[in-house]
């Protein structure tokens, strides 16, 4: 999907949904539109980066894999 934004410089564009973390991180935007309006960076909640998960995991299909499936 690709959103509108508004640049650091002011101007009016657009960019790819996968990429707005990046571009938050890295300052190059100051607001991208939602569905219910502009959000502004450092005003409105924006989802933070996610880190991937190292630990065990503790889901079924997880522990089924660690011990494996059969009985």
């Amino acid at each position: 999907m690709i959103l509108r934004v508004v640049r650091a410089s002011g101007q009016l564009g657009f960019a790819p949904a996968s990429n707005i973390d990046l571009l938050i991180e890295q300052r190059e935007i100051l607001a991208f539109c939602r569905t219910d309006g502009w959000a502004i960076i450092g005003k409105d909640p924006v989802r933070e980066r996610q880190v991937s998960f190292q630990g065990q995991g503790r889901r079924l299909r997880d522990i089924l894999e660690r011990y494996g499936r059969s009985c």
